[in-house]
């Protein structure tokens, strides 16, 4: 295997463990404080410009914050949390979480664009080497252009 293949081959083995790291240290939220703060991050406000429901001081997002408390108390699952308070609070469209599993929704493009970014490097390197001529190759094209300006010379004499 060649070196560069090699250094790539591990760089992705790197960057997947550290994902799969990331995915397995997510233990969700240890108590109903902590769910009902993991559940307010993941909803936007539906009157607020960019805020989650968490960080929102909004009296829609205080509204928000209680029926999430009030559904947690009953037992209900995040998911079924979630779309009642989609019934109920419409424009509280959901926010992707930044931490586990759903962190991949943010960290996936940021690795795409860096492997786009290193596969043009590789292939405009490969390119420029491929286009380089070897000493041969020089001296193949200087002695052409000689025999061509004799040519000329001769059909000039002539």
């Amino acid at each position: 295997m060649k070196p560069r293949l090699l250094g790539w081959v591990a760089l992705g083995l790197i960057v997947a463990a550290a994902l799969a790291v990331a995915v397995v240290r997510d233990e969700g939220p240890a108590d109903s404080r902590e769910r009902i703060e993991a559940i307010a991050r993941t909803l936007k406000c539906p009157t607020c410009e960019a805020e989650s429901v968490y960080d929102s001081r909004a009296t829609s997002a205080m509204q928000i914050k209680a029926e999430i408390a009030r559904q947690v108390a009953a037992g209900r699952t995040d998911a079924e949390i979630r779309a009642g308070i989609e019934r109920s609070f419409p424009g509280s469209q959901f926010v992707p979480p930044a931490e586990g599993f759903a962190s991949l929704v943010w960290a996936l493009p940021v690795i795409a664009g860096i492997a786009a970014v290193a596969g043009l490097v590789v292939m405009f390197r490969s390119r420029r080497l491929a286009g380089a001529a070897s000493a041969e190759d020089r001296a193949l094209v200087a002695a052409a252009l000689a025999a061509q300006r004799d040519r000329e010379l001769e059909e000039q004499e002539a």
